[in-house]
């Protein structure tokens, strides 16, 4: 059995076209509404950050330094007299489980342990950040749900949706970006996520994640083609994956990078 796309399950998906998956990186100003219900809006800004979470399990995977984009150890730049750090939620990273379209997999307000400083969020004009997908062996998520197995599914490439919101915004309502093509072990490019006028701490919500390896999988099996899941497919609801997250705010260095638009 393979997560929830078992080998049984290709002639109904050829039989009923149930197999359906998005592979759109969103616009500047251009919203799209989730299987939630949930809307999301694209823009851009400026900002960076660093934290610590406490979730459980052992987690995989440093850079190996083939990295289209670093190796997301560079030190930050201050480009107005900082001295802190921009911040890496890695410790662990963010862990989450696959899920539909539209779901939030990760909260920054809510699914952090209780001790941790949300006041790292605050910012008043930049917010900056980029995604390093990564291995998860056991443990549990961020949410504190079992991650049933131990060996992880081998893909190799991810697209990873981000919403950057006020907390008076709906969930999944806020400046959305899709990060494609994000290599295991490896640094997304960085976007510069557009701060909303807020006295609070933002809210960063992970969700509409996907991997190349449902792909694999069906070619291993000797398909040349299977549509909707090449080359990307949500994950699989039993399968559990981890990201660090790393942004930069107006009182920490920035993150140097390419840019994302």
């Amino acid at each position: 059995m393979k997560g929830n796309k078992p080998l049984t399950s290709l002639l109904l998906m050829f039989a009923f076209g149930s197999l359906v998956t998005s592979c759109q990186q969103q616009t500047s100003s251009k919203s799209n509404s989730g299987s939630s219900g949930n809307s999301v809006t694209t823009t851009s800004t400026t900002g960076w950050t660093t934290g610590t979470s406490t979730t459980t399990g052992s987690t995989t995977g440093t850079s190996t330094g083939n990295c289209a984009y670093g190796t997301g150890n560079e030190s930050g730049i201050s480009d107005s007299g900082q001295t802190i750090e921009y911040y890496k939620i890695n410790s662990p990273a963010v862990v989450a489980h696959g899920a539909n379209y539209g779901t939030i997999v990760f909260n920054s307000a809510t699914d952090l342990p209780a001790s941790y400083n949300q006041n790292i969020f605050f910012t008043d004009s930049r917010f900056n950040l980029r995604v390093i997908p990564k291995y998860q062996r056991g443990g549990t998520d961020s949410k504190g749900r079992s991650c049933d197995y131990y060996s992880p599914r081998p893909f190799t490439k991810m697209n990873i949706g981000v919403v950057v919101r006020s907390r008076q915004s709906s969930p999944g309502v806020g400046d959305y970006y899709t990060f494609t093509d994000v290599d295991v072990n490896c640094p997304s490019k960085v976007r510069e996520f557009q701060v909303p006028s807020t006295p609070d701490p933002l809210v960063v919500e992970i969700m509409n994640v996907e991997w190349d390896y449902s792909c694999i999988d069906y070619a291993e099996q000797g398909f040349d083609d299977v549509s909707g899941v090449c080359p990307y497919d949500r994950v699989w609801l039993t399968e559990c994956y981890q990201l660090e997250v790393q942004f930069a705010t107006d009182t920490t260095k920035n993150i140097p990078g390419t840019r994302a638009y």
